[in-house]
């Protein structure tokens, strides 16, 4: 065996050290690399304000009570003519339809005829007793016939008042062969065409006129929370089905009732359509604000996360550290959520960056 001397020691323990010292950084850099680099997040402070609570308020748009009409015919016949179409702009008292009218127009001239013979009639009555009358006084004639004369001349003026009644019926059937618009407003729909028969119910519908300047929408509310729905509430939303037109709302009525099989209560909202952008029966979803005065424990929604068991959770930030707080969300919206517990007024917590983080981290605020 070689004996090594005093200098080949020494270098030997001096090359044994720096191969240590190579390792160990080796080493402190893995680790290093193992750990990755600090995140960089976004945070916000938890504040007090007040939060107004969404209440998702569904239904198709109607005109407003008594400003819809489904008009038929009050009389039997065929229709001659249709004057409007869909989406035409009507006046009240404007003609909308028109049926053969030529039997109508016999039975009024019938009727005309009946009135004229009875005026006739009642005429001659009058005439014979003011004769009786006045052969009576000079003694020629009886009192017999004198009433007799005068009970003929009643007689005729009752059928003169019905034969005028007829004729007044016969005219009021032929206005009727023409139906015309109630109120100023839109023909929404079309049921029936020319050459078609109705059968004078009124209960076959041929045109629908509705006023669409102010529509409105009939929403079903739980009724736990109908007491929260504020009548006069004003508000404005959007519609994809009119995506650049900002619509102006508000709560005009809480229904008294309660649908017992489902709990549910109606919320009358009416929407200014001046313009008539908002199309008559189109199906919305209205986002119902329902504000409370008092003051409460905010944070962005985008802060809060579920953890592995769905319950919400936030980061809490002190300082350089993170760490998942359980917490209790009361009220949300689109962009804020009320928290109940779990942090406190002045607490700051992730909103970006946060997420898949572990317990606790190390973060870097942005």
């Amino acid at each position: 065996m070689r004996t090594l001397t005093r200098r080949q020691r020494s270098g030997a323990l001096a090359l044994a050290a720096c191969l240590a010292l190579l390792g160990c950084g080796r080493h402190s850099a893995e680790a290093n690399t193992a750990a990755g680099p600090v995140p960089d997040v976004t945070v916000a402070k938890v504040e007090r304000g007040v939060i107004a609570q969404d209440l998702a308020v569904s239904g198709n748009v109607t005109a407003a009570p008594n400003r819809d009409a489904k008009l038929g015919a009050l009389v039997t016949g065929r229709i001659a003519k249709v004057l409007v179409a869909e989406g035409d702009s009507v006046k009240q008292g404007q003609p909308l339809v028109e049926l053969e009218d030529q039997p109508l127009l016999d039975q009024v001239r019938q009727a005309e005829a009946a009135v004229a013979q009875a005026k006739a009639n009642e005429e001659n009555a009058r005439r014979t007793a003011t004769r009786e009358e006045g052969l009576l006084e000079r003694g020629i004639s009886s009192r017999k016939e004198v009433e007799d004369a005068r009970t003929q001349m009643a007689v005729n003026e009752a059928a003169r008042r019905s034969a005028e009644a007829a004729l007044s019926v016969a005219r009021t059937q032929l206005s009727r062969s023409v139906i015309r618009a109630p109120f100023n407003g839109t023909v929404v729909h079309r049921f029936l065409g020319v050459g078609e028969q109705v059968d004078g119910a009124g209960s076959q519908p041929v045109v629908e006129v509705a006023s669409i300047d102010t529509l409105e929408l009939l929403g079903t509310v739980p009724a736990s929370r109908l007491q929260k729905v504020r009548v006069g509430e004003n508000f404005t939303f959007q519609t994809p089905e009119a995506s650049d037109v900002t619509f102006t709302a508000s709560v005009v009525a809480v229904l008294p009732a309660v649908d017992p099989a489902t709990n549910n209560g109606t919320v009358r909202i009416r929407i200014e359509n001046a313009k008539h952008q908002l199309k008559f029966g189109t199906f919305l979803t209205l986002t119902l604000p329902i504000q409370e005065s008092r003051t409460r424990l905010i944070v962005p929604r985008q802060a809060i996360y579920p953890d592995e068991n769905g319950e919400p959770r936030v980061y809490k930030v002190t300082g350089d550290r993170a760490e998942s707080v359980a917490v209790e969300v009361g009220i949300e919206t689109k962009d804020k959520a009320e928290i109940r517990s779990g942090v406190k007024e002045g607490d700051t917590v992730i909103v970006i960056g946060g997420y898949g983080l572990p317990e606790k981290a190390r973060v870097h605020v942005k």
